[in-house]
């Protein structure tokens, strides 16, 4: 059986909730009380927000990973570019100089 997802559990509380204040009368003999239901709807709008926090953060991460392959992209092509020169110019033998281990 598959877990539900942050937003599914939410949702399911905030009906349950909802339900709770509605049959609260007959709820209270069973010991669901006014007390209980307030602090399941604090916990529940504390879990919304956390929620709405980890989204916004998923969002930027994927904005700063895409920042970071673009600029690893550029890093790329001038590492290669400066390899293709040092091995014009240097003897091979300095080639480890540059970090660079090919034989040829």
């Amino acid at each position: 059986m598959a877990t539900k997802s942050y937003a599914e559990q939410i949702s399911s509380a905030k009906v349950m909730v909802a339900g709770l204040k509605g049959n609260a009368t007959q709820l209270a003999r069973r010991g669901i009380d006014d007390a209980f239901t307030n602090k399941m709807d604090a916990d529940q709008q504390a879990a919304s927000d956390l929620n709405n926090q980890q989204e916004k953060l998923k969002a930027d991460l994927k904005m700063k990973t895409g920042e970071l392959e673009a600029k690893l992209l550029e890093l790329g092509k001038s590492q290669s570019e400066a390899k293709k020169v040092v091995k014009l110019e240097m003897p091979q033998t300095q080639w480890r100089e540059f970090g660079i281990e090919d034989k040829k």
